[in-house]
């Protein structure tokens, strides 16, 4: 006989039995999502305290190099992938699509991270009156700024040229320099000033003791005969770094890299390699690396500019730095070379010219002065004793400073703003624009 009251029984229990593993695959569901919703939310804390992080060191005076952002990159891309895998666990992969779209993102900001420069062409060298504002990009700010003078608003500057970032890339390549410069600074801190001492040696001997490709080398002097074509034998030349960004408006690089005076043609080369070196001093790469910069977006283009043996010398500004609403030029002189106006090691004689009226001179401070930087042919540049008679002698007239504010003014028309001029004046009263930024 069959027994209906056990079947039946047994029938109830297997329904409260699948009753109750519903429940449970119901409440262990519920639970893991929770589990995956709480994840989410300490993950989403996560990512906005990185970001935090990465805001206040952006705003902040502390400095920070590109450790700080690879690492930084790195736990927002781990963490955002957690949170989509978080959020697709919670709603059974529905949104699958945020996976590709992040893909792409990272991809995107791990390229930039590890952007490779691309080889620059053309020339090796370039002659200042092939020169113009448009070629930054090849020659630098400074000397492009200086063939636009030249070309364009027809001042006077000395015969020059420029070994261009073409020219530092083939070095570089030439000797397989980039990669072991970048090897050396990829996880150096700005605050470490003992390991930036150490790297910056390291590099800059690997730069001044690598050999130039003798086709580069042979532009070089190539160029350089041109120049004494012009100027005459026996010409020596002023050296000046004029990197890629060097006097951008978002950055200033003032100060940082090396300029060469007097330079005879027996150490143009290495005097070259110096101003290359000169981009690894200690200030220039503790400053690029609290600014964020990638090392290869800044490449050293050097100016080579004939020598002028001035009589005066110095650094007017058309608008007052410090007061943009002031109605003075200021202009900053010494008797010699102007050399001790940039490096501040003496007290330059002060003209102040009205912008409106450059005949009227609204304050002028002389000072006593003792000395002066001369360009000797054997010696080079060195330090003079002044006559007494020449003392209390104003480095320049009245007349002269009129001259200059007038450039000034003529200059911040032309380039659309203020502008940081420097000068010089020769024994014939003829003036020579040396930088304008």
């Amino acid at each position: 006989m069959f027994d209906w009251k056990g079947f039946i029984k047994r029938r109830q229990e297997g329904k409260i039995r699948d009753a109750e593993r519903a429940r449970d695959e119901i409440r262990l569901a519920f639970t893991q999502r929770y589990l995956n919703f709480k994840t989410l939310l300490s993950l989403n804390d996560k990512v906005l305290e990185i970001i935090n992080e990465m805001e206040q060191a952006l705003e902040g005076d502390q400095g920070f190099g590109m450790a700080f952002v690879r690492s930084h990159c790195t736990a927002l891309s781990v963490n955002l992938f957690k949170i989509i895998q978080s959020l697709n666990a919670i709603t059974t992969d529905r949104n699958k699509n945020l996976l590709t779209i992040f893909d792409g993102i990272w991809a995107r900001i791990d390229q930039e991270l590890k952007k490779k420069k691309i080889s620059i062409q053309g020339e090796w060298v370039l002659p200042l009156e092939a020169v113009n504002k448009n070629m930054a990009d090849r020659t630098g700010n400074k000397m492009a700024n200086l063939g636009e003078v030249k070309n364009q608003v027809g001042l006077p500057v000395p015969e020059g040229f420029v070994i261009t970032a073409s020219a530092y890339d083939c070095f570089l390549e030439g000797n397989q320099l980039q990669d072991e410069i970048n090897r050396r600074i990829q996880f150096l801190e700005p605050s470490d000033i003992a390991q930036l001492h150490e790297t910056s040696s390291e590099i800059q001997k690997s730069i001044t003791n690598a050999v130039l490709p003798p086709e580069l080398e042979e532009a070089i002097f190539s160029a350089y005969q041109n120049l004494i074509n012009k100027t005459g034998p026996g010409t020596r030349v002023s050296m000046r770094s004029s990197a890629l960004g060097e006097d951008a408006r978002e950055a200033s690089f003032a100060g940082q890299y090396r300029s060469l005076l007097s330079v005879s043609p027996d150490y143009l080369i290495l005097s070259y390699k110096e101003i290359l070196a000169g981009k690894y001093s200690v200030p220039a790469m503790a400053y690029r690396l609290n600014k964020g910069f990638l090392d290869e977006d800044i490449v050293m283009c050097v100016g080579c500019m004939a020598m002028i043996q001035a009589e005066a010398a110095g650094v007017m500004y058309s608008t007052d730095p410090g007061d943009g609403h002031h109605p003075g030029i200021i202009i900053n002189a010494v008797p010699g070379l102007g050399k001790s106006v940039v490096d501040g090691s003496l007290i330059p004689d002060l003209f102040i010219i009205d912008r409106h009226n450059t005949s009227r001179i609204i304050k002028k401070e002389i000072q006593e002065k003792t000395k002066k930087f001369v360009c000797d042919p054997e010696e080079g540049v060195c330090l003079e004793n002044l006559i007494e008679s020449e003392k209390q002698t104003p480095a320049i007239t009245d007349q002269q400073a009129e001259t200059l504010a007038e450039m000034a003014l003529r200059l911040e028309t032309h380039f659309g703003g203020p502008q940081d001029i420097e000068w010089s004046v020769q024994a014939d009263g003829s003036f020579q624009i040396l930088q304008t930024r």
